[in-house]
């Protein structure tokens, strides 16, 4: 129930995120796209500076998560029999950090067709 709270809450941040970027962006897309900028060029000039920072935001999630639950086990559990002691588990981290990855990149691609499909004939007539 828990995991499937945070996800819900993720995907929302980061639909409304990227949905917020490209509208506020509209603008630039267009003039670019009459500059001669590339599909690939609009994205990576409006999307791309969003990648470096939302693997940061993984890995201090990660830590984040990792003491805290760590905190709870040694410090708030420790009276507590049969707690099992808590370790960083690198597998499970490694396929966290792949699915994260192809999650990203895929809603990064779809989104990058939204910005091919920004009109400039609308953004003009504005």
């Amino acid at each position: 129930m828990t995991l499937l709270i945070g996800l819900s809450l993720a995907f929302t941040t980061l639909f409304l995120a990227i949905t917020t970027v490209i509208r506020g962006n509209t603008k630039m897309i267009a003039m670019m796209r009459v500059f001669g900028y590339s599909q690939k060029e609009c994205c990576r000039a409006i999307l791309g500076g969003y990648r470096p920072m939302s693997y940061f935001g993984f890995a201090v999630g990660t830590v984040y998560q990792y003491a805290l639950l760590r905190v709870m086990v040694d410090v708030v559990f420790r009276d507590v029999e049969g707690i099992p002691v808590y370790r960083f588990d690198v597998p499970v981290m490694s396929v966290s950090l792949a699915a994260f990855i192809v999650v990203y990149e895929t809603l990064m691609f779809v989104y990058s067709g939204k910005i091919r499909k920004v009109s400039i004939k609308e953004i003009m007539l504005e």
